[in-house]
């Protein structure tokens, strides 16, 4: 695997990963499920599933436990995160019903715009996550920089990740069955695996490090 490119080999490790601990995803998705019924625990229980899968990237499994305490612990930024992403929809939503009830090539193209705004915002919102796990001081405009850059940065490699996750996506929602055998976590792996790839790529950890050395000196 260590000769693949890295999109593949970034999916390929995040299946791996996954499947080892195929049991504990299995637990982790059903419990999110089960928590957006509720709705209120909905967000927080998302960024708790998020933390299971950025910590199991680095070898720690979590299961429910984790769920549960990352969770708690991201609560209140899970529902910032939520009132964020409601705006954005509500935003994108009203303009491309507005620009829809023109029949002329520019509303058309500013309709196609926002779309476009919608899907990019999706896959900032795919990185923006496991950024936010990663940063010791824990920034939403920070991590969505972050996802915005590798966006732009990798078009490629993100064409293939988020492919991968669209498709995963595309099978749960029309089979269903996969959305019970751990398909959400996941799709919080690959994201995770995704970010420590491209971190490692552009060697933003060195960087800091020798930041940091830079200012003991």
């Amino acid at each position: 695997m260590d000769t693949w490119p890295p999109h593949f080999r970034v999916i390929g490790q995040a299946v791996l990963d996954w499947w080892d601990d195929w049991v504990q995803m299995t637990v982790v998705s059903v419990i999110w499920i089960l928590c957006w019924l509720t709705i209120v625990l909905g967000p927080p229980a998302t960024l708790g599933l998020v933390y299971v899968g950025h910590r199991l990237t680095y070898g720690d499994s979590q299961g429910s436990s984790g769920l549960l305490a990352g969770g708690r612990q991201y609560f209140l930024t899970a529902w910032r995160w939520m009132g964020l992403n409601l705006l954005v929809a509500i935003i994108i939503a009203v303009n491309v019903r507005f620009y829809g009830q023109f029949d002329t090539p520019l509303s058309f193209l500013v309709q196609w715009v926002f779309v476009f705004a919608g899907i990019l915002w999706g896959v900032v919102q795919f990185y923006a996550l496991p950024y936010l796990m990663e940063q010791d001081e824990k920034s939403w405009r920070l991590a969505l920089r972050n996802g915005l850059f590798t966006a732009l940065a990798a078009p490629g490699y993100t064409l293939v990740i988020v492919g991968a996750a669209a498709l995963i996506v595309a099978v749960s929602v029309f089979l269903i069955v996969p959305l019970f055998l751990g398909a959400p976590a996941l799709l919080a792996v690959l994201g995770s695996h995704a970010v420590r790839e491209r971190l490692a790529t552009y060697r933003v950890r060195e960087r800091e490090a020798h930041k940091q050395n830079k200012r003991e000196v």
